[in-house]
């Protein structure tokens, strides 16, 4: 029933931008499609998840963290990329780290690090696209655009880095709102750790950062088969700007939302509307289908992790330096 209503919510999002571009131009330029750009989203889908599995092992081991085998965590990063078996709130990545050993809280901790280094580190390619685009004078991507993403995410790192050393240990277990600000702001711990330690942690910053790159190209691989080549700066800022969550903590991986989404903050960036919403329906038909195959295929390996608890995994990683994240009995 998900998947039919993954696909319904697709053809409606894919329908609907269509009669608002005109049926008639959308018509044009399927008519100027080129299919070898197809084959380089897919290669480029293919990337992003060898870059998600870095980011996804740093996350799941930074300060102290449990390690699982490469089989058990080749598992976990195949079953949860796409995103549709998330179910919008990390559903199997609390599961797997509970199998692996940590208990609830952990587990809530670091899956709360996992989407926030996914929006960080977009943030931070956003920031750089958004400067290039206001240097070089070009008037798209509009300022409204622009600016925000010019100006807030660095500071705002550094404020959420500031309040999370400042305030965790205060919110810490704590009962009600207060526990959850205090997994939030843990969770924002580990973001740091990973920004703090780059030459430990490097895999897991170059890894998300391959993964957002591999990403936007594939959606620009989306537009490029249908005739449109998007400069590199403009797209990166529609794409940060449509992309208002990711697949993995988006309700059935965004189908539909996104869909509807990105390709008006593309198009608000430059591209001709006919040509965003085509090649943008291209992007996430492919972007959605293409992982399930393989994530439904080794749900059975995750049950397995969930019903025979990983007995401490391959041991743990070594502590941090201070007081961080401990590991239940």
């Amino acid at each position: 029933m998900l998947v039919v209503l993954a696909a319904v919510l697709q053809m409606a999002a894919g329908v609907g931008l269509a009669y608002v571009a005109g049926l008639s131009s959308v018509r044009v330029v399927l008519g100027d499609f080129h299919w070898v750009w197809l084959l380089a989203l897919t290669g480029a889908l293919g990337l992003s998840f060898v870059g998600y599995y870095w980011a996804y092992k740093g996350i799941f081991t930074v300060a102290g963290g449990p390690t699982l085998k490469g089989s058990q965590m080749r598992t976990v990063v195949t079953v949860g990329f796409g995103g549709f078996l998330a179910h919008g709130g990390g559903a199997l990545d609390r599961y797997a780290l509970e199998a692996a050993g940590t208990d609830q809280r952990e587990a809530k901790v670091r899956v709360s690090g996992l989407a926030g280094l996914e929006h960080g580190i977009l943030a931070l390619g956003g920031c750089g696209a958004a400067i290039a685009v206001l240097v070089s004078g070009l008037s798209q991507p509009p300022p409204d655009f622009t600016l925000p993403w010019a100006v807030l995410p660095v500071p705002g790192f550094l404020v959420a880095f500031w309040l999370a050393e400042r305030d965790r240990d205060r919110f810490r277990n704590q009962p009600g709102w207060r526990g959850s600000l205090g997994n939030f702001l843990e969770s924002i711990h580990l973001i740091r750790e990973l920004f703090v330690q780059p030459r430990r942690w490097w895999p897991a910053l170059l890894g998300m950062a391959l993964f957002w790159a591999a990403d936007a190209f594939a959606a620009w691989a989306g537009l490029a088969a249908f005739g449109y080549q998007m400069s590199a700066a403009p797209l990166i800022v529609g794409f940060a700007t449509g992309m208002v969550f990711t697949r993995r903590t988006g309700p059935l991986a965004g189908a539909g939302i996104l869909a509807l989404c990105l390709p008006l903050t593309i198009w608000a960036s430059g591209a001709p509307l006919a040509v965003a919403v085509v090649g943008i329906f291209a992007y996430r038909v492919l972007a959605l289908w293409l992982p399930m195959p393989p994530s439904l295929a080794l749900l059975p390996a995750m049950r397995k992790m969930g019903e025979h608890e990983v007995p401490q995994a391959e041991g743990k990683a070594e502590p941090p330096d201070e007081p961080g994240l401990r590991r239940s009995a």
